[in-house]
């Protein structure tokens, strides 16, 4: 897993390439909070995952809290048939913005 995070306007673009299972989830996490995100938007581009795990599911739900709790925005752009799938499935397109 690759994450290229850029910054715009008071957004956190994170483009991420691969799988987000557990090793990769934890690994996203570290480097969203070692970029110093607070208080920004942030929009993940799943344009190259191919695979979501129940980890992968479980940053995103805490993403969506920290952004409640902080008054920020998560969205998530860009899912393949597949995470389409698993978002449905676990309900989490219905808790985050899904472009």
């Amino acid at each position: 897993m690759e994450a290229i995070i850029t910054r715009e306007e008071g957004k956190a673009l994170v483009a991420i390439d691969g799988r987000l299972d557990t090793v990769t989830s934890a690994e996203l996490k570290n480097q969203l909070e070692a970029a110093g995100l607070e208080g920004m938007d942030l929009e993940l581009d799943f344009s190259r995952v191919e695979y979501i795990s129940s980890a992968g599911l479980r940053l995103l739900v805490a993403l969506q809290k920290q952004a409640m709790a902080g008054g920020t925005k998560l969205t998530v752009k860009n899912i393949n048939r597949v995470v389409q799938e698993v978002f449905k499935v676990s309900g989490l397109n219905k808790a985050i913005t899904v472009l």
